[in-house]
């Protein structure tokens, strides 16, 4: 399997599919059984996809939005339905940051780096955030409870610096407030499910 992040030639990658050489005829025939939950989705979404090229993207981009990530078997999928090697599948999936190869956590933190934020100090938010939690940038708590990740903007300048945790954006963040807000997320919410009022928030989704 090509190294999760490790980046290939898109355009070399997608000829595969076009080829019909070896490592495209090898993917042909039904192989070892896949993963209960990735062979659902192959069966339910991912079968809608035509046998194209123009199918490779999007049924990646379906499969993330069904399971979570991209898991080994959804890759394997995905090119027994192409007819493709999955180093094609792989190697295209490894050129775009969109896609996550590890099983998310029950929460995700994501903190924004970019020019705004950081010179309001996002990076060293990030510092604090993973050592808090003990892993870096693309990372999972052991305990499957908190996945971390940095983006370079949000499109939210104004509101520099920008914590988003689970699709909810925190505006104007400080080392005390994250802090606070690690701590809930790993000994979980008040016991009123609420979120503390110092860390402001400007709601779900992320500003355009």
């Amino acid at each position: 399997m090509t190294e999760p992040g490790r980046r290939v030639s898109y355009g070399k990658a997608v000829r595969g599919i076009e080829a019909g050489g070896p490592s495209a005829r090898a993917s042909r025939g039904p192989g070892r059984r896949l993963d209960p939950e990735v062979e659902q989705w192959l069966a339910g979404a991912g079968a809608a996809f035509p046998r194209s090229r123009s199918s490779l993207i999007p049924m990646l981009q379906s499969a993330q939005s069904g399971l979570g990530y991209l898991p080994g078997d959804a890759m394997t999928a995905i090119a027994r339905h192409l007819v493709v090697s999955p180093v094609v599948v792989e190697g295209v999936a490894s050129f775009y940051a969109q896609f996550r190869f590890h099983r998310p956590g029950r929460h995700r933190i994501t903190v924004c780096t970019g020019t705004a934020c950081y010179v309001r100090g996002s990076g060293k938010l990030l510092d604090d955030v993973q050592a808090d939690l003990g892993i870096r940038s693309g990372e999972t708590t052991a305990d499957g409870a908190v996945s971390l990740e940095s983006v370079s903007c949000f499109g939210a300048c104004a509101l520099a610096p920008v914590v988003v945790v689970d699709d909810e954006v925190l505006r104007q963040q400080t080392g005390e407030m994250v802090r606070k807000l690690v701590k809930d997320l790993v000994s979980g919410p008040p016991a009123d499910g609420s979120r503390d009022e110092a860390s402001p928030t400007i709601g779900r989704g992320v500003p355009g």
